[in-house]
């Protein structure tokens, strides 16, 4: 029901002259609806108020909304309303009603999805093998292109390579020819007309293993879920990219304790992998907090995540390559679907002051000059000194341990943060 609300709620803003964007990325996470007039904007949720606020707030919308049954929830930043009371507040019309509009709608989709899976029917000796056609839709929808070799040059597994040549065939993809791998490579992708067909799919694969995903939900942890969610969004939903992370039980009570349990995670990872991460990319303190969590204390929790989301059809693993077809690893990808249902069930509360001082320590390691403690300290060791028009570091190697320190000890702060929560609601 929660994706026929967000559907009802972008036809209804449509209609009401809004230009309109589902599943929007706001700075510090994914929000279902948002909508756009002159001089006018506003940003929809819909769910928990408590899991939306921080999201709504990141972004300067005119009018916050959390559309929710029954939710005893008071804010002066957001509005909470249940569905028939959104366009009171926004003074628009809704017709035809939510239930009028999703009888017609869910005719119209699954009918599409019907023809799409009988074409694969004729095309196919079985249903078994035309529906693991449709997870190769699935598949390709998530992982966007990937590769589809016969040259024996990529040996890397490809899934569901055999089935993409009939994809092709029945109009349902489409192949983009290399000059440096021709003729037997080509990037292989669904046509615009079948992505509907795969959201769709997407949405069925949700509802049939929605047990399953909420027991990996509970076994990860809601609040590790937070951090993974808000790190790892991206345009077109969750990525998470193979890296070499030492594995260590990140423990204790005490904020030194929790430190010390840290810091060799951090020893494992270069410095420079990290700033890799942000290069021509926005982000805000806590995003940036919550992407170095998902790639060091939590990287094994949240390839954990994806691998077992993977087994269930709902992330895919592609092998990367450059231009030259050289393997450089895998990347786990979740569309927007499958991020906004995880996001729904995510959840913690860190210390507003610890997404702040992270993000100075960051800028310390890009070499801004925001005076800061940090970097005050750094210029009374000599690891760095003052030049016109910057910074410059002096030691890299100590300058690297330094950063490395600090960052560990911040992310050590939210741990214990979140950690303390749990404790107490439990």
């Amino acid at each position: 029901m929660y994706d026929d609300v967000k559907d009802y709620l972008a036809f209804i803003l449509k209609r009401n002259g809004f230009r309109v964007k589902k599943d929007y990325r706001c700075p510090e996470g994914w929000i279902d609806v948002a909508g756009f007039k002159t001089g006018f904007s506003v940003g929809i949720d819909i769910g928990n108020p408590e899991n939306a606020i921080s999201k709504l707030m990141s972004y300067p919308f005119s009018i916050r909304i959390v559309v929710c049954d029954d939710c005893d929830y008071e804010s002066n930043d957001i509005i909470v309303t249940d569905l028939s009371g959104l366009c009171r507040v926004l003074n628009i019309e809704c017709s035809p009603s939510f239930e009028e509009w999703l009888k017609q709608r869910r005719n119209e989709d699954y009918e599409l999805y019907r023809i799409a899976f009988e074409h694969l029917r004729e095309k196919l000796p079985d249903d078994a093998v035309a529906r693991r056609a449709m997870d190769a839709i699935i598949y390709l929808y998530m992982a966007e292109e990937v590769i589809e070799d016969y040259s024996g040059k990529v040996t890397e597994k490809i899934p569901f390579v055999r089935l993409y040549p009939t994809l092709v065939e029945c109009g349902l993809a489409i192949r983009d020819t290399k000059e440096i791998f021709a003729p037997k490579t080509f990037m292989t992708s669904l046509t615009r007309e079948v992505f509907r067909v795969a959201k769709v799919a997407v949405r069925e694969r949700i509802r049939e293993k929605r047990r399953e995903i909420e027991k990996i939900i509970d076994e990860i942890g809601k609040d590790v879920l937070y951090i993974i969610t808000t790190g790892l969004a991206e345009r077109k939903g969750l990525v998470l990219k193979e890296m070499d992370v030492a594995k260590f039980e990140v423990s204790g009570e005490s904020l030194d304790e929790i430190y010390y349990s840290i810091l060799p995670i951090f020893a494992s990872v270069d410095v420079d992998e990290i700033l890799k991460m942000f290069y021509g990319k926005e982000f805000t303190p806590l995003t940036a907090l919550c992407k170095v969590m998902s790639y060091t204390v939590f990287y094994h929790k949240a390839r954990e995540m994806f691998e077992r989301l993977f087994k269930i059809g709902l992330t895919s693993k592609v092998p990367v390559h450059d231009y030259y077809g050289e393997f450089f690893g895998y990347e786990y990808r979740a569309s927007k679907e499958v991020a906004e249902f995880l996001s729904k069930h995510a959840y913690a509360k860190i210390d507003d002051e610890i997404p702040r001082k992270f993000y100075n320590i960051l800028l310390l390691a890009f070499l801004k000059t925001t005076p800061t403690k940090d970097l005050k300290v750094a210029l009374e060791r000599g690891i760095v000194r003052e030049k016109p028009g910057g910074l410059e570091v002096v030691d890299r190697e100590r300058f690297k341990e330094f950063i490395k320190a600090r960052m560990a000890r911040i992310v050590a702060e939210a741990v214990e943060s979140i950690f303390s929560s749990r404790a107490s609601s439990g």
